[in-house]
């Protein structure tokens, strides 16, 4: 690609997972969706991985960067947003959650009943 010119959409070597509502993933897979999630992102949740992310898919598409340094910094913008998928399964992570609250809960419940007045 000669220097300056704009590069049309390229499809990532891997995939970008996200989670997106309760247990959803969605996968981005091209700079065209990077940017369009991007875009999508609510004004006040953007940060400056945010930012970042957007300066280097534009940097991309310009071919002035490697498109893997704008999916690592797409990655970092999800992490950062607690968007990155990780697989786990929230109604799991859920339930697990609950049962070690109701522990914590019934653990203070029997101290309180044992300790001397």
């Amino acid at each position: 690609m000669r220097e300056g010119s704009i590069r049309s959409d390229i499809q990532l070597p891997a995939p970008v997972a996200i989670a997106v509502g309760a247990g959803f993933k969605r996968e981005i897979a091209s700079l065209t969706a990077m940017q369009n999630f991007l875009k999508e992102w609510p004004l006040a949740s953007r940060g400056e991985s945010y930012c970042l992310a957007v300066r280097a898919c534009e940097a991309a598409r310009a071919g002035d960067i490697d498109l893997d340094q704008a999916r690592q910094a797409f990655v970092l913008f999800a992490r950062k947003a607690g968007i990155e998928w990780t697989g786990a399964d929230p109604v799991a992570v859920l339930r697990e959650a609950k049962i070690r609250r109701n522990r914590v809960r019934e653990g203070r419940a029997q101290q309180q009943r044992h300790v001397p007045r």
